[in-house]
């Protein structure tokens, strides 16, 4: 029997983690918590709930960064004015799971599982975000580009006494657009075939960054690099015009059931990403 904590403050809940360590399975939401102990895929000496420390469902806008505090559910992102202006977040949320699963699943969650799929987290990628993670020995901020262990996965460089308390996105400036893609089966509680998101500036319609993040092709989220460098410099439309019909090198494809599927879409998924982003860049000039 695991023991059970509920830690009334941030530095209790690291008290914990630094006791505990790896043997400590922290919930937030629960939603892929819950799961893996129902289905034997942990067994933790002690579980701590921290979806209640104080200002841990904080959104803010401060010092050039729109902050998401560590407990804040996709829900509380959804409805937050602050978030409103990430129009790609926030369609990346919509498709997130059910309505009952978004009141108490939180991007915190979406990011430490590390799911290759993961929409909330395929986004935040794309954007550019940071996390930042805390232990009784102090703080650090890692790029989402970092924080992710390439080995494999569903893992990451969280070192076992750590709380990620905090997401950081770079917040949007002016000519900034955003743009998401969703791909699968099905449009409702379905695992995506393929995520793209996009963010990108334009000045005098032309692109001068560009950050593209490629989802459930790789056995982590991965950067579209070359495809960033390519349309540096392009219009908006000969930018479409490269990536749908420019295969995106750094997703590589491995052998499944839906790998003929993918290949035969996933440009397309790119350019609709983009269509979005510069429609969105184009209203913020």
């Amino acid at each position: 029997m695991s023991e059970y904590y509920r830690p009334a403050t941030k530095a209790e809940a690291l008290g914990l983690l630094g006791k505990y360590g790896k043997d400590l399975l922290i919930v937030n939401g629960g939603t892929d918590a819950v799961l893996s102990i129902v289905e034997g895929k942990v067994e933790p000496k002690a579980i701590m709930q921290v979806s209640q420390l104080p200002d841990f469902h904080r959104i803010w806008t401060e010092g050039g960064f729109l902050h998401i505090a560590g407990g804040a559910t996709f829900r509380e992102m959804m409805e937050s004015a602050e978030v409103a202006p990430y129009q790609g977040l926030v369609e990346a949320l919509g498709h997130l799971a059910s309505p009952s699963i978004r009141v108490i699943g939180t991007a915190a969650g979406n990011l430490c599982t590390a799911a290759p799929a993961a929409d909330c987290a395929a986004m935040l990628y794309a954007l550019n975000a940071s996390v930042v993670l805390e232990s009784e020995k102090g703080k650090r901020v890692v790029a989402l580009a970092d924080f992710y262990d390439t080995s494999s996965s569903y893992k990451t460089v969280m070192e076992g006494d750590e709380l990620l308390t905090e997401i950081r996105v770079p917040a949007l400036q002016k000519g900034e657009g955003t743009g998401y893609c969703r791909l699968s089966r099905r449009k409702a509680q379905d695992i995506a075939k393929v995520i793209i998101g996009v963010r990108l500036t334009l000045e005098k319609g032309i692109i001068s960054s560009c950050s593209v993040a490629l989802g459930a092709l790789n056995a982590t989220l991965v950067h579209g690099a070359e495809t960033e460098k390519a349309v540096i410099g392009m219009s908006g439309d000969k930018a479409i015009e490269y990536v749908r019909n420019n295969w995106p090198v750094e997703a590589r494809l491995h052998k499944s059931y839906f790998t003929e599927y993918k290949k035969s879409v996933v440009c397309a998924a790119v350019a609709r990403a983009f269509e979005k982003a510069l429609d969105n860049a184009g209203g913020n000039i």
